[in-house]
């Protein structure tokens, strides 16, 4: 019995430290992981909220105020895109030769 000890207890004792230290591993990169998910998801909300911002002055005061040379007078990023604005023009098929 007393050698079973001495065979298996120093075993034993390596596993534990190991099995601590891969333990250890994974903890720390879960929370690596979680602290990056969570900087990003605040990251993330104050761009909207700046993006709310900076959409509220599309009444040319942000031009004025920040010398911004506008092409045209419209200031919205993009446009609606109508694809077929006479419905009633018949559609036809032109072949080439």
């Amino acid at each position: 019995m007393k050698n079973n000890f001495r065979f298996i207890f120093p075993r034993l004792i390596g596993a534990t430290v190991i099995v601590g230290l891969a333990s250890l591993i994974m903890v720390t990169l879960f929370k690596l992981m979680l602290g990056i998910l969570v900087i990003g998801g605040v990251v993330a909300m104050f761009r909207r909220i700046a993006g709310r911002s900076h959409s509220g002055h599309s009444n040319g005061q942000f031009a004025e105020n920040h010398d911004f040379v506008s092409v045209s007078n419209h200031r919205q990023w993009s446009d609606h895109v109508t694809v077929n604005a006479n419905p009633a023009q018949k559609l036809t098929i032109v072949p080439i030769n």
